[in-house]
């Protein structure tokens, strides 16, 4: 037998690489591996480089993105926990204050609040019956239309020569009557279109008076009226698309004369969402003008009328009824917070705006911020998300488009057209495209509408609490100064930004939907602490 030659140096130095290679290795080296290492007397090399490339600390800006879920999970651990002190605080300090929903309504304002909602649907029917005598009408003139334009055409032609054929008519005659055609069509789109306005004017005229001089309590009141608006804008809509559609059909005009108006729609939409096709309506005029069109556009979940929708072919009894139980769910969580955590802290406030104490204000209005907040947040999740999806559900309505991601806006202005897209996409069709295509400015535009939402908000807030002092028109209106000044930052830093985010969240929820509270229920308190309506809540 030949012994075996020693290990030459050359072989000791590539066993030791390939040990120090296993031991710093990003994956963990065997248990068995290490143990068999070290029973064969394989030691650690202490001169191993471990400082080799560039690498910027993680929370650097020049770090590639990483993953902040463990402050995420902190900060919810945070706000949990603060949350359940502020629990026991209240509870320490006013035990229970819930009531039975409904019992500090009286009998009188149920039964005008009843009133006052039964009757919007006379306008609505009234609506429709506007657009069946427009209907009649519309075809008797596209009828006397087609009879009367191949007659003009043709004189037009022969230079008002006649071939002697008598039964021929005059080719003055011919123009006259087909002037008179056209005078009763404009004659009668203004008609139509004045009743229309009228109609919908008593729509909101109805239910603002109710809500202003008959019902007391503000939430039965709010309800009036946000019922009146809803249809006083769908009603709008419905005016306004079938002025337009029954035009057409008078005069028969071809899709490629509405071409201007598609790219000015896409144009618009491509300022916050993506390109989408212009959608082709399945139904034509007037075939549109049917009762069961008008009830589905009365209870669809959308404001503009068309007369076709994207439509769902499955019901889902599932989907359905999850969404009713997360729209009841939130509604008794909104009341609990409102009760328990709201009431006492409006009341408490109402004596540092008596002495005006601005340090007392400002940290009623920072403790006020978290639950308005929180109810700002569920009213948005029960009707925007859970209502509106099983109302489209039921209704088979395909476009669930009700929000986009608004919690991400980097600006104001982003904000508004993401958050209401109903509201938004109304604005758009029915103000915002007539006014840029009959040669407005976008800023004259977007004037007008902000001063309209701005009238809105002030008769949607003023009129319930029968307090018109401005606070909620001056609140919408100075949205435009705010979206004027993210506007620029939302350019410099990128759509997104969280400079134009933090702005956004600290104008709106933190000193503006609180501040406005304060200040209606501060006026409130005054006005009605006489009469025995405001009780104050004491601390046990």
């Amino acid at each position: 037998m030949t012994k075996a030659e020693p290990p030459t140096s050359t072989t000791t130095t590539t066993v030791a690489e390939e040990d120090v290679g296993t031991a710093l290795s990003e994956v963990p080296p065997k248990t068995e591996d290490m143990k068999a290492s070290s029973r064969a007397g394989k030691s650690y090399r202490h001169t191993f480089a471990v400082h080799t490339k560039l690498a910027p600390s993680p929370l650097s800006k020049e770090a590639p993105p990483e993953s902040y879920r463990g402050f995420v999970n902190l900060g919810m651990l945070l706000l949990f926990g603060n949350n359940v002190r502020l629990i026991i605080e209240n509870y320490q300090k006013y035990g229970i204050l819930i009531s039975l929903p409904g019992s500090k309504v009286s009998n009188e304002d149920w039964i005008l609040t009843g009133l006052a909602h039964l009757l919007v649907p006379l306008n609505v029917i009234l609506s429709y019956q506007l657009e069946r005598w427009a209907m009649k009408r519309a075809i008797g003139h596209r009828k006397r239309l087609s009879e009367l334009s191949p007659l003009a055409s043709s004189h037009g032609r022969t230079n008002g020569h006649t071939n002697g054929n008598n039964d021929e008519k005059d080719p003055k005659q011919v123009l006259k009557d087909l002037n008179k055609v056209e005078t009763s069509i404009r004659r009668t789109q203004k008609i139509f279109g004045w009743l229309h306005a009228l109609n919908v004017i008593v729509i909101l005229a109805w239910t603002s008076y109710m809500s202003y001089y008959k019902i007391f309590h503000p939430f039965m009141s709010i309800t009036c009226l946000m019922n009146g608006t809803i249809q006083f804008l769908k009603m709008t809509s419905y005016s306004l698309t079938n002025h337009d559609l029954r035009a057409g059909f008078i005069y028969d005009l071809p899709l490629e004369k509405f071409q201007h108006t598609r790219r000015v729609h896409d144009a618009a939409s491509n300022t916050f969402v993506s390109h989408q096709e212009v959608y082709e309506y399945e139904v034509n005029y007037p075939n549109n003008i049917t009762f069961k069109d008008m009830a589905y556009f009365w209870f669809a979940p959308t404001l503009c009328y068309q007369p076709s929708y994207p439509r769902s072919t499955v019901f889902r009894k599932s989907f359905f009824l999850k969404r009713i139980f997360e729209a009841l769910t939130c509604l008794g969580m909104m009341y609990f917070l409102i009760e328990q955590y709201a009431t006492p802290t409006l009341q408490n406030s109402v004596r540092a705006f008596d002495q005006l104490a601005f340090g007392t204000m400002l940290e009623r209005v920072l403790k006020l911020s978290t639950t308005s907040v929180l109810i700002w947040l569920l009213m948005f999740y029960t009707f925007f998300h859970a209502t509106f999806n099983a109302m489209a559900e039921l209704l088979y309505f395909g476009d669930r488009g009700f929000y986009l991601a608004w919690w991400n806006a980097g600006s104001v202005g982003r904000y508004w057209a993401l958050w209401n897209r109903p509201v938004y996409i109304f604005f758009k069709r029915h103000i915002y495209l007539p006014m840029i295509t009959a040669g407005a400015s976008p800023l004259l535009a977007s004037f007008v509408i902000f001063t309209f939402s701005a009238i809105m908000h002030e008769i949607l807030i003023g009129l319930p609490t029968h307090l018109i002092y401005g606070y909620a028109f001056a609140g919408m209106f100075f949205q435009i100064p705010l979206i004027a000044l993210t506007r620029p930052l939302e350019k410099w830093r990128g759509t997104g930004t969280g400079l134009g985010n933090m702005i956004f969240w600290v104008s709106f929820t933190i000193l503006g939907q609180p501040a406005c509270a304060l200040l209606y229920y501060y006026h409130w308190t005054k006005r009605h602490i006489d009469d025995g309506s405001v009780v104050p809540v004491s601390a046990t």
